[in-house]
């Protein structure tokens, strides 16, 4: 029975990767798209791909930057 309880913690961590990835780049390109309407300027769909990887790498930067200064804060 033991095993059934095992957690895989390599899925767990790349789920949350892809989790983080996809809401912060989802999030800011919706948030842009949505100026842009209001703003009535026309962009292209390319424009809208580069700020949705943009800004999923940074959302990743800034995730992994977390998640060392928590590792860093319990060793001490």
């Amino acid at each position: 029975m033991l095993s059934s309880a095992n957690l895989d913690f390599t899925g767990m961590l790349i789920d949350l990767a892809f989790m983080l990835f996809f809401g912060v780049a989802a999030g800011y390109s919706l948030l842009v798209g949505m100026i842009h309407v209001v703003q009535k300027k026309t962009k292209t769909f390319g424009y809208y791909l580069r700020t949705f990887l943009i800004a999923g790498i940074v959302g990743l930067a800034l995730g992994a930057f977390g998640a060392f200064m928590i590792a860093l804060s319990l060793m001490a």
